[in-house]
This record gives C-alpha cells, structure tokens and sequence, in this order.
C-alpha cells in the first residue's frame, strides 16, 4: 500500500513538473495563437465563425487566458463577449483524464431569432468546463443579467445537441422560455421560474 502511494504520490510530482517547466520555457504566446486558430477552425467547420480583438496570457501560477471582445456568430444565433478568463486546472484535469478549466464572461450578450426582442444581457457568466470524449461539460454554472442560470449541462460538439442537463432558469426575460418549450425539456415552476433536465438518451 505504501509503494502504492510513493509511486501515485510521484506520479503527480512528475506530471506537476512536466506542466510547470512547459509553461516556463516553452512558447506560450505562439502555442496559445496556435490553439486558437485550431478552434476557429474546427468552429468554421461547423458553419460558426469565431472571432476575438485581442488574445494574451496573464498571471504565473495559475495562468489566465484572457480574450477581448470576443464575437461568435452561428446560422440563428450569435453572442458577443467584453472579456473572456479562462483558467486552466491542471491537478483536476489529471485526476479526472480530462482538460478542465474555470470559464469567466463579462457582458454577454446574445442575439436570438425572436423578432421584435432585444438581445439577452448578462453582466456576468461562470462555469467550469472539462472536455470529455462524449461531450464537453459545464458545470457550476451562475449568470447574472436577465436570465438567473445555474446548474451543468453537457453538449455533444459532434452534433451540436444538448445530451443532459440540470438548470434552473429565472429572472427579468424568463418568459422567453415559452418559445423554446417545445423543442426542450422545460417546465414551468410555480414560482415563475424554469428548470430544464434532460438525462442521456432522452430525445427532447
């Protein structure tokens, strides 16, 4: 049990070194634009096109990832961001085998199919998302603006389907959520609020 421990205890020692002499001495500003330019063009296969003004690592240990006036644009919808912080973590993403990271948003707004509706506005949004090969997860989600969200929800980048979900939605615009009831699981508390929960497999 001992050498159990000494060799994962290691382990751990060897792969926290490896991380941190990889963020010191390698490159970072041109693996981060390389990266970059890998999802802008894995989004532009989608038909998404993905944009941001100005892209730069903060901060040692941990490290931030930090995009400025960031604009995506989907067939129906878009959204655009002042500051996107991501903040990778390492221990989590080695313990559970797959990258993780904190996600923060400042003034999100989104532009949704709704004629005559102004775009949604959120002050803040929050979540940590981990990459798995089923999905890509968020969890811990908190939203501040005119929709109150919290909870997780996992979508399959594949098909661009939402696989499982466990949200509350409320707050000043939660009436919007009429229009969506028929194409996702969402009930109506008596509260006035939403929750939407879809468990794998279910196909609304």
């Amino acid at each position: 049990m001992r050498r159990f421990l000494f060799a994962s205890l290691m382990t751990i020692t060897a792969v926290f070194s490896f991380l941190v002499g990889l963020y010191l001495f390698f490159p970072r500003d041109a693996a981060l634009g390389y990266f970059w330019q890998k999802g802008v063009l894995a989004a532009a296969e989608k038909g998404i096109t993905l944009e941001s003004a100005a892209l730069s690592m903060e901060g040692t240990l941990p490290f931030h990832v930090v995009l400025r006036n960031v604009r995506l644009a989907a067939p129906l919808a878009s959204a655009e961001a002042s500051v996107v912080r991501v903040v990778p973590l390492f221990l989590e993403s080695v313990f559970s085998f797959a990258p993780t990271a904190e996600i923060h948003v400042e003034t999100l707004t989104m532009t949704l199919p709704l004629p005559g509706q102004p775009p949604l506005v959120f002050s803040t949004f929050s979540s940590k998302g981990s990459v798995y090969p089923a999905g890509i997860k968020l969890s811990a989600i908190r939203s501040a603006g005119d929709l109150l969200i919290s909870g997780e929800l996992t979508v399959n980048p594949s098909t661009a389907r939402l696989d499982e979900a466990d949200l509350a939605i409320s707050g000043e615009r939660a009436a919007l959520l009429e229009y969506a009831k028929t194409m996702l699981p969402l009930k109506k508390e008596a509260s006035g609020g939403w929750t939407l929960k879809r468990k794998g497999g279910e196909n609304k």
